[in-house]
């Protein structure tokens, strides 16, 4: 159970409600996520105006692989289901394939060293050596898309945040944080 109280639409700011309206257009419900962060409708159009550069920067199928491996570096069951529903239905990504990128690792090279890289970078506090930024390089990833796929973290740790804070209760189908684990073995 959430430890907030979840608005329903009607009952959010007025600063809200076309915020809302845009998001439900585009997926034709609005996530308990941004019910939540529509209690301030400041933190609200900083997550939709991050989530929006990050859209137009990086692909689906990167996105999700991001979303996924933050999500369970920061266990955050609630970014974990919502990023599975997304990535089954519109990532294109297999449950085998996600469940490797929770892990940090994936069965395709380019893909595995993006989720390495963004595993490290949130359990050390993006601390990375040098290897680690050639490691990417290598792997076929240029600077501005390292800036990229950084800034994509940062905003899945935000929503992690949210999420982990508040507990918000889960409204796609809940995915369990030992999934992973078991499935990647």
């Amino acid at each position: 159970m959430s430890r907030i109280a979840i608005p329903a639409r009607d009952d959010v700011p007025a600063e809200s409600q076309e915020m809302l309206n845009a998001i439900a257009k585009q997926l034709r419900f609005v996530p308990n996520l941004y019910r939540t962060a529509s209690i301030s409708p400041n933190a609200l159009t900083g997550l939709i105006n991050f989530r929006t550069a990050i859209s137009g920067a990086l692909d689906m199928q990167t996105l999700t692989r991001i979303a996924l491996v933050v999500s369970q570096v920061n266990e955050c069951q609630y970014c974990l289901s919502l990023h599975t529903y997304l990535g089954m239905n519109y990532g294109g990504l297999s449950p085998t394939e996600m469940a490797l990128n929770r892990q940090g690792t994936s069965g395709n090279a380019k893909a595995k060293t993006l989720v390495a890289f963004v595993q490290k970078v949130m359990r050390i506090g993006g601390k990375v050596a040098d290897e680690d930024l050639q490691s990417m390089r290598d792997g076929g990833y240029n600077d501005a898309q390292i800036v990229e796929i950084v800034t994509a973290s940062v905003y899945y740790l935000f929503t992690n945040l949210i999420n982990n804070v508040f507990d918000t209760a889960v409204d796609f189908p809940k995915v369990e944080m030992e999934a992973a684990a078991e499935e990647a073995t």
